[in-house]
């Protein structure tokens, strides 16, 4: 259901999903249930939208989790440049980069909110392909060990991330993992599979909120890295039916996910990210 829209009655006779008393057809509140169908309740009875009730489960989000964010000129993936890198770890390691996008480069999202302006990276950023090197080995030796990267809107962020790496001369991840860039997590794409009827937004910022995890200061890597690691863990202890999956099958339910979340949108980038090749820069177009 969309925001706003008036609430569905049920067309037949059922029993009150919190009470259990028959609703007479006409005049109950229907609801998607948790496990895919429908629940009807009396009008009186009808829940406060909330996640489920998160369990300490045991699973793929118990184990060393690499969290990955990065901010960046803009949202053109084969353009745009990266200017902060942000990984946190589930073991306490983190790794923080701001890196020089160079002299002829400037945002092509201005209004964006964005922790590193292009000025601030160009005045105390590091040379990018070095850093990126530095990030991409990080990357690589994590998941090397078959250990879970989580990166939300993978897409975006992997895809942005192989450009940038094969503009500065630097080999891809998918050089350096023979097996595949693998696993990946995307809470994005879990919190749409497990909850697909919810109203509202899917930005970092909404589900964080939704689940109720703190997030300091969204549009910056380190503060959306740390919230996205929590959130992954979160989806996984509110669904047993996330939590129980292997690592590569995570991995392959992902896949099979986006394609039927992304159906509607020819132009969706392949997850968990897309092989294209760099473009040179240049300013967006006017408005």
């Amino acid at each position: 259901m969309n925001p706003g829209a008036p609430d569905l009655t049920n067309d037949y006779d059922g029993p009150c999903a919190v009470c259990g008393a028959v609703v007479p057809a006409g005049t109950g509140v229907l609801r998607h249930g948790p496990n895919g169908g429908w629940e009807v309740f009396h009008p009186g009875h009808v829940p406060e939208p909330a996640p489920p009730a998160r369990q300490d489960l045991p699973g793929w989000h118990r184990r060393r989790l690499m969290a990955l964010d990065i901010e960046t000129t803009g949202n053109r993936v084969a353009v745009d440049r990266i200017l902060a890198v942000a990984v946190r770890l589930t073991d306490g390691t983190t790794g923080d980069w701001i890196m020089d996008p160079g002299s002829n480069i400037h945002s092509s999202a201005p209004d964006r909110i964005q922790g590193v302006t292009v000025e601030r990276a160009r005045a105390n950023g590091v040379p990018a392909a070095p850093a990126l090197d530095e990030v991409a080995t990080l990357i690589a030796d994590h998941l090397a060990s078959n250990e879970i990267l989580v990166v939300w809107f993978a897409p975006y962020v992997l895809t942005t991330l192989h450009a940038e790496l094969l503009r500065h001369g630097v080999p891809p991840l998918s050089d350096r993992l023979p097996h595949g860039v693998a696993p990946v997590c995307d809470p994005l794409v879990l919190d749409r599979h497990a909850d697909r009827y919810r109203p509202g937004r899917r930005s970092l910022r909404a589900v964080t909120d939704w689940y109720g995890i703190p997030h300091a200061h969204p549009g910056e890597a380190a503060s959306d890295a740390e919230a996205t690691l929590e959130l992954a863990q979160a989806v996984a202890d509110s669904y047993p039916s996330i939590a129980r999956l292997s690592r590569p099958a995570l991995h392959t339910e992902q896949i099979r996910w986006n394609a039927e979340q992304s159906r509607r949108h020819p132009d969706a980038l392949e997850w968990p990210f897309a092989a294209v090749e760099p473009l040179p820069w240049e300013a967006p177009p006017a408005d």
